[in-house]
């Protein structure tokens, strides 16, 4: 390219470059959260799980899954498919705020286990909402759970919450979702 031509390319190009990188931080990353705002999304994140499957380790039912416990029992599809939609969107919410806890970088291993715990759980709801069909080659919602890492997923969640890293001056404040209040 010469002359003219060769001075509007150029140009162009740097036009566009400039624009491409006009925009606000904020806009292309997002900012990184406190520990503070860390915390509370995970325990948001934690209080999803309760109220979606109860409590794990007490092993008592949410009001979510006793109803679909009690329509996959009763053989009710259709009650089967709204207590696991509901289940799922819980769930989903609990991985979007773990996902939002995950901003603060040392909160990773706990958020990442975390979320795996609550795709574990997923998979055991679609078994067990599959169970109300009594259909063949239904898998058990604990197996589903155990094949998704679930039993892993838990333990690291575990682990990872007790070493969880407090930062100097800051002070954490109690998740009631740790003792099994949504």
């Amino acid at each position: 390219m010469k002359g003219p031509v060769r001075t509007i390319t150029i140009a162009l190009f740097m036009l566009a470059a400039a624009a491409c990188g006009t925009g606000t931080p904020s806009a292309i990353t997002p900012k990184v959260a406190t520990f503070e705002e860390s915390s509370t999304a995970f325990c948001a994140a934690f209080g999803s799980l309760i109220r979606a499957v109860g409590n794990p380790d007490a092993g008592t039912p949410s009001v979510l899954s006793k109803s679909l416990d009690d329509a996959v029992a009763a053989g009710d599809i259709a009650s089967a498919d709204r207590a696991a939609a509901a289940i799922t969107s819980e769930l989903e919410s609990g991985r979007q705020q773990a996902a939002e806890a995950a901003r603060w970088q040392p909160a990773e291993p706990e958020t990442a286990a975390l979320d795996r715990v609550l795709v574990a759980f997923e998979g055991a709801i679609t078994a067990k909402r599959a169970a109300a069909g009594h259909g063949p080659g239904s898998i058990d919602p604990q197996a589903a759970f155990e094949q998704a890492g679930g039993v892993e997923a838990w333990s690291a969640l575990l682990a990872a919450v007790g070493s969880m890293p407090v930062p100097p001056g800051a002070s954490p404040k109690p998740c009631p979702a740790f003792s099994g209040t949504p």
